[in-house]
């Protein structure tokens, strides 16, 4: 698969859960927010690898990361004391506490993240923050100029589109309005594009 294909199908796939998810009733919940917010940077990736721009792209990666992980630690492992200070503007626990509350079974998806985190969460962090990982990759014998691996490239969008589909049915599961029927969709999605997403932590 090219990264032209796999973007290609994460734009698909985007306009998707938003079609499906947008101006839908959900409870106030500020971990929803913290899924859009997660779910726009997804989007933002594909846009920036999509005009050539693989560095701002993967600046992006950690907090995509990190956004999904504090809205998922939010929505489904937070005490309400925790929310309460949350929104009162006060730091949530580092983000190993937050892995640990969500856990590492298969079935929550809490494994999947544990594995993501594990094997770039601390690239992703040079990235973000400036550091060697952009100096690596846009120095040749020859020039400075961007030099980003397409199969890495790839590779991130693979990481994207598993948050995406994560998202998707996190904010389905808030719905009540034909959830049932739309969850089986994007359960065909995620069967159809199984190979654009499979292997992601190998």
């Amino acid at each position: 698969m090219t990264l032209n294909e796999i973007i290609k199908i994460a734009e698909e796939l985007e306009a998707w859960i938003h079609g499906h998810t947008n101006e839908k009733e959900y409870p106030n919940k500020p971990e929803l927010a913290l899924l859009q917010q997660s779910q726009d940077i997804c989007s933002a990736i594909s846009i920036l690898l999509e005009a050539k721009l693989p560095g701002p792209a993967y600046a992006l990666a950690r907090p995509m990361l990190d956004t999904y992980v504090r809205g998922l630690w939010l929505l489904n492992h937070a005490s309400d004391m925790e929310i309460k200070k949350f929104l009162e503007g006060k730091e949530p626990p580092g983000f190993n506490k937050l892995l640990n509350a969500i856990g590492n079974d298969e079935e929550t998806g809490g494994a999947w993240i544990h594995k993501i985190c594990e094997f770039n969460r601390q690239a992703f962090h040079d990235l973000t923050h400036g550091g060697i990982e952009h100096v690596l990759r846009r120095t040749t014998i020859n020039s400075t100029e961007p030099n980003y691996p397409e199969d890495e490239q790839i590779r991130l969008m693979q990481i994207q589109i598993g948050i995406q589909f994560a998202i998707g049915y996190k904010l389905l599961a808030l719905v009540n309005n034909q959830a049932g029927i739309e969850m089986q969709m994007l359960e065909e999605m995620a069967r159809r594009y199984g190979t654009a997403v499979r292997d992601v932590i190998s």
